[in-house]
């Protein structure tokens, strides 16, 4: 269990920088090439393509970020209905269900990124396939802080504990 809170902390804490810089490089793309439309009518080539990635990366990102925290969004219509259970149960379920979801969209987002392969586009002289690997790391790291989760809250229930 520690070694899965160290790992899931030390991805948190690369991601949390990665969000920064990559929000940075956005900002400074986008006014780069705003400027150079307005004064010389022209722009660098891919550099949309290359906004849109850097938005998916920086969307992807944060939603690992507020998973983490645990900040995402929450179904209080569940939550609500459940109040009568033991907490740690409802986190537990909640955890399950969640990692579950997340490791079929893992799945997925692994075989999107193989349909890719073959695909010879670049974006500036990156292949796309590898702009799109922020999509199955996000899903595997998600799931991972639910696997923590679903083992903290059998652990609490185990030890009679309340969350």
């Amino acid at each position: 269990m520690k070694l899965l809170k160290i790992i899931n902390y030390s991805i948190y804490r690369v991601i949390k920088t990665a969000v920064v810089v990559l929000f940075l490089v956005l900002l400074a793309l986008s006014a780069t090439q705003v400027l150079l439309r307005l004064i010389f009518h022209s722009g660098i080539s891919n550099a949309e393509g290359m906004m849109r990635y850097l938005v998916l990366w920086v969307a992807f990102l944060g939603a690992c970020l507020a998973t983490y925290k645990g900040r995402h969004i929450n179904l209080d219509v569940v939550s609500k209905s459940l109040r009568k259970l033991n907490n740690n149960l409802i986190v537990l379920l909640i955890s399950a269900a969640s990692f579950v979801v997340l490791a079929f969209l893992f799945k997925a987002s692994i075989d999107f990124i193989l349909s890719e392969f073959p695909n010879n586009q670049y974006i500036f002289f990156i292949p796309v396939w590898v702009l799109e690997t922020v999509i199955p790391f996000t899903f595997l790291f998600m799931t991972l802080v639910y696997l923590q989760g679903i083992i903290s809250a059998a652990a609490a229930m185990i030890k009679g504990g309340k969350k």
